[in-house]
């Protein structure tokens, strides 16, 4: 039996150093991991500063030739988190974890959001490339989800 290509790179992206680190430092991990989908949970900081975290589930069909199709998952009933369960925040927390047509993250890199609209036009700088890695997008979802500590942080020192 030849193993997926997709599964492979997919498996090598979740031992790549940087993905590593951010496992150690608490920024992410990983849930489940039954190719094609990757379960996994990213640390937040909510609007009042509490700390928390978001369920995820990715969609890696031909990774990395095709950018995954990411949304934000209720690991508990298995399907897309409720609307008022989301990420709260700035506008673009709201907007990146939004209940749009294809429910997934509004992201550049994201398979649905990147060429839905003029998205990746704006931003060709976050498109999906087939060199990124997984690391790339837990990165960018950890930022959006943890912008709310730079907002707590001025509040506190105003």
């Amino acid at each position: 039996m030849v193993d997926d290509p997709a599964a492979l790179r997919v498996a090598e992206d979740l031992e790549e150093a940087e993905f590593v680190s951010g496992l150690q430092a608490g920024h992410w991990r990983v849930i489940a991991f039954n190719f094609p989908h990757l379960d996994f949970a990213i640390s937040a900081t909510e609007p009042d500063g509490t700390a928390s975290e978001y369920g995820f589930r990715a969609e890696l069909t031909n990774f990395s030739a095709l950018a995954p199709m990411v949304r934000i998952w209720d690991h508990a009933t298995n399907q897309p988190l409720a609307q008022d369960k989301r990420p709260k925040g700035d506008r673009r927390v709201t907007i990146t974890f939004q209940v749009w047509g294809s429910d997934t993250v509004y992201r550049p890199w994201d398979r649905m959001a990147g060429p839905h609209d003029t998205t990746r036009q704006n931003n060709a700088h976050m498109a999906w490339r087939p060199e990124r890695r997984l690391s790339y997008i837990f990165r960018d979802l950890h930022g959006i989800l943890n912008s709310n500590a730079r907002t707590v942080r001025l509040r506190a020192s105003a």
